[in-house]
């Protein structure tokens, strides 16, 4: 799929890379301060009420998407026989075989996102029993639940997009193995994800802010240096495309932060539809869910 951007170049661009990456995270953390988003919270019945469930019913769901989040995580870390994936080492620039338990499992990109979904989902749950038990929420609360909420939800899409249309493709083309990309919990972070975030999105009163298209960005850059320490640590780069040595690395890098803020982009209109139209919006909704997720191996 990316062709020739997977190839090394006469010079490395590593440094054009973490350059280009600085450049973008410092705008992006100066939009976010000189903007005020992080002083303003929504209102109460935003965070914690629904049109369409009770808020105890509302505090469960939240409760129980918490817990299938963290559960899955530990799973994966404890599961004793591993996985299999396929690298790109970092000292021979090539992909090869591995196998991989315990902590370093959570080391992938899919991981962190699910770990970010899990906390979005403690915090509003957390907001909801607050409420229930007659206590008083914390304004930072209010302030970081919707920006948790959408930057999830951006980061799923982004997640189960690139597996279906590119991961799972491109490991078959390789004639490598794929069982691993369905197995149970992996079915979850990749599919799931979408899926709860999604019934989320129609229950919850959040109100989608513009501003917040910032917040994916810059978890987008968490992850990408991240990626460059693990590669030092354990000497493999999980995704091969986030090599910052590639001759197309400045190039991938900026389209992912780009594919990120238009999956926000989309999430917002999403947000806008449910409001606007219920019926149309779970229609549009369920269409999109179902169009970019992927349940079953390829024959």
């Amino acid at each position: 799929m990316l062709g020739k951007l997977l190839e090394y170049g006469e010079r490395d661009k590593e440094i054009d890379t973490a350059v280009l990456s600085m450049i973008i995270l410092v705008l992006t953390f100066i939009f976010i301060f000189s903007s005020g988003v992080l002083d303003e919270n929504q209102p109460l019945e935003n965070i914690i009420g629904s049109e369409y469930i009770s808020d105890y019913n509302l505090a469960i769901f939240r409760t129980i998407c918490a817990i299938i989040c963290f559960f899955t995580l530990t799973w994966i870390v404890l599961d004793p026989k591993g996985a299999p994936d396929f690298p790109l080492y970092f000292k021979e620039r090539k992909i090869g075989p591995r196998h991989r338990k315990g902590l370093t499992r959570l080391a992938a990109y899919t991981m962190w996102h699910f770990g970010l979904i899990g906390i979005s989902f403690s915090f509003s749950a957390a907001a909801s029993w607050m409420v229930i038990s007659g206590i008083i929420v914390p304004n930072w609360i209010l302030t970081i639940s919707p920006i948790l909420f959408f930057t999830s939800f951006t980061t799923a899409i982004l997640v189960t997009c690139v597996v279906t249309f590119h991961i799972i493709g491109d490991a078959i083309s390789r004639s490598q193995n794929v069982d691993h990309l369905f197995y149970w919990y992996e079915i979850v972070m990749h599919n799931l994800n979408v899926v709860i975030l999604a019934i989320a999105l129609i229950i919850n009163n959040f109100e989608v802010d513009w501003r917040y298209f910032a917040f994916p960005i810059i978890f987008g850059i968490m992850y990408v240096t991240w990626a460059r320490i693990y590669a030092k640590i354990e000497g493999v780069y999980i995704y091969d495309f986030m090599d910052p040595r590639l001759d197309g690395a400045p190039f991938i890098y900026s389209f992912l932060l780009l594919l990120q803020t238009m999956f926000f982009g989309i999430v917002a209109l999403l947000d806008w539809l449910v409001v606007w139209n219920i019926g149309l919006g779970i229609v549009v909704i369920s269409l999109g869910t179902y169009s970019i997720t992927t349940i079953r191996k390829p024959i």
